[in-house]
């Protein structure tokens, strides 16, 4: 049976380009892992396998309602989250498969490189000897390789409150991941690059706004001290295109939601 489940969300329009790529990949890829398609926005509720692809068609909208679905569906060791705008590293990823899924480790986080420059990252990756609860706060859901036993036994999902397709659209792998630390989740960082995705900040299409108050929602999971802390020092260093009283105010809006 398949290690891993790669679980790939998209919406109607890019189905058919996602099941694309996936033929494309080499054959002992696609016979070494199972690849599971959330296509939301659909016209109807359908679930069916084509070219050894198993596609969920969903009426429903939001990413971290796609997230769920894979979790209730998948059947392997392993689930890794994953957008349809992404490339797969096929030898690191089969070598990753082969020696580094262990018994103990709960939740794998992997590095993402950068598209359009091999030598540069997704983001800044930093070897940590140990996770915490704030270093949730550093984690992409594309980086996420869950034992799916683990957060099935422990009834740990996305919030569907949070991430793309909702008012506050992002911070759901952040709760995800605080929501695993908690739990008593064995993480492990791998510095393998197991795909690639874009670097450039226009093709993310942020909405400076909303992620501003997704990221002052979000902090009400962490205790008042900590989480005021880090509305203040955000309010200065967080990326936007806002001065830092704008920043404020979005970020305590979103935390007294």
């Amino acid at each position: 049976m398949n290690k891993l489940t790669i679980a790939i969300s998209t919406i109607k329009v890019n189905r058919s380009t996602v099941i694309k790529k996936i033929n494309a990949l080499s054959d002992i890829t696609k016979k070494t892992v199972h690849f599971l398609v959330i296509s939301q926005l659909e016209d109807e509720d359908e679930s069916y396998l084509t070219d050894d692809v198993q596609v969920i068609k969903s009426t429903s909208k939001g990413l971290s309602k796609s997230r769920n679905i894979a979790i209730k569906e998948v059947y392997t060791e392993w689930v890794w989250f994953q957008d349809d705008d992404f490339l797969i590293d096929e030898i690191q990823l089969l070598s990753f498969l082969d020696s580094l899924l262990n018994n103990y480790v709960d939740i794998a986080l992997i590095r993402i490189g950068s598209l359009e420059n091999s030598e540069k990252y997704y983001k800044n990756y930093v070897n940590y000897s140990k996770f915490t609860r704030l270093l949730s706060l550093k984690v992409s859901s594309i980086e996420i390789i869950a034992k799916v036993n683990f957060i099935k036994k422990n009834k740990i999902e996305f919030d569907e409150k949070l991430g793309l397709g909702t008012e506050l659209p992002c911070c759901e792998e952040n709760k995800f991941m605080l929501d695993s630390f908690d739990k008593g989740a064995n993480v492990d960082f791998c510095t393998q690059t197991l795909c690639y995705h874009t670097t450039i900040p226009e093709n993310r299409n942020v909405d400076y706004v909303k992620n501003l108050q997704a990221k002052g929602y979000f902090l009400k999971s962490l205790s008042n001290p900590i989480a005021f802390i880090l509305i203040f020092k955000w309010t200065f260093t967080i990326k936007s295109k806002f001065n830092f009283l704008k920043n404020f105010k979005l970020l305590m809006k979103g935390f007294f939601l």
